[in-house]
């Protein structure tokens, strides 16, 4: 019995040595690459001696708060001014009602008014599809609301205005009713 538990021992600190090794080649492994993620960024071409290319600057200012004017999103035309749009919620039925206005500056709202009567329709599709992709909680709160329109912003100016240059400075939810 004795030599039963001799022979045990032996073959677990056989299997130590076998399995755990040695830590020194994982140090040598560990201090290679720190050497050589020191290196890489001496190894990098620099931008020393090459010419800055100049940016383009915008082909307007923007303008004071006091220049600027707010148009309503919703048709003259139409009588009512706002989107109904339900809300993607699992049993629940919620919608979300809200009533648009984009701020452009003044001396750009008769060129504003005119793109946007052309893409109105295609803009209201996005905005009650993207609206519709939304639920009660990403629409809730002041995070939630600023979120929405830094989107509409964004999207708004990307159809509009294809040249990169954002001309409605920002939208405002003159109403804004889930239920």
């Amino acid at each position: 019995m004795a030599d039963e538990e001799v022979k045990t021992e032996d073959a677990e600190a056989t299997d130590a040595k076998a399995s755990g090794g040695s830590v020194v080649p994982w140090l040598l492994v560990g201090l290679l690459a720190a050497v050589a993620g020191g290196m890489v960024p001496t190894l990098m071409p620099t931008t020393e001696g090459t010419e800055e290319t100049e940016v383009e600057e915008p082909p307007f200012e923007l303008p004071e708060p006091e220049n600027t004017v707010f148009v309503p999103f919703a048709d003259p035309e139409a009588k009512d001014q706002q989107i109904v749009v339900n809300l993607n919620e699992g049993n629940l039925t919620r919608y979300l009602r809200i009533v648009v206005q984009l701020q452009v500056a003044s001396d750009f709202e008769a060129e504003f008014l005119e793109k946007l009567k052309e893409q109105r329709v295609l803009l209201r599709s996005w905005l009650i599809s993207r609206i519709s992709d939304k639920s009660l909680e990403e629409v809730r709160g002041a995070a939630g609301q600023n979120r929405l329109r830094r989107e509409i912003q964004d999207q708004f100016n990307s159809i509009l205005f294809p040249d990169g240059y954002d001309r409605i400075y920002d939208v405002l939810f003159v109403e804004f009713a889930v239920q």
